[in-house]
């Protein structure tokens, strides 16, 4: 009988550790959250400030709609493959950390290229259709 007691204020105990560490755990991404708007402030007519400016940080998979890019671990290559859902001619570029034009493709759907030759570094690739840019990303040779 106080064997089963025991177990059982064992349990709720952890579990209401979990819980706490939870909460203590998600309090930093609570806090890094976007400010909230008062809808007091809102009611009554006040202007609410607006940002004019806003810092954009350019971020995209490997793997997006356009194309799929993946690496070589043994060869230390990059091969991209222009996917078959896009129905017109893609531009892939390749540029490295001082915007300097490294590599240029025209690829159709279901084009596979291999990246060759590459020094190790961080380099950027910008994939166009037409005159409008549909993807963008880092590449990182190792």
């Amino acid at each position: 009988m106080k064997l089963h007691l025991f177990e059982n204020r064992l349990k709720a105990i952890t579990a209401l550790s979990l819980v706490c560490s939870g909460l203590i755990l998600s309090s930093p991404a609570f806090a890094e959250s976007k400010p909230y708007i008062s809808l007091g402030e809102y009611k009554t007519g006040e202007k609410i400030p607006l940002k004019k400016k806003f810092k954009t940080k350019i971020f995209s998979s490997r793997n997006n709609s356009i194309v799929k890019i993946y690496p070589d671990f043994i060869k230390r290559d990059m091969h991209v493959i222009a996917k078959d859902n896009n129905k017109e001619i893609l531009d892939f570029f390749v540029f490295d950390s001082q915007e300097t034009l490294v590599f240029h493709k025209k690829m159709k759907a279901d084009d596979h290229e291999c990246l060759k030759s590459f020094k190790r570094g961080k380099y950027i690739y910008r994939v166009f259709t037409g005159d409008e840019e549909t993807a963008a990303g880092e590449i990182e040779f190792r």
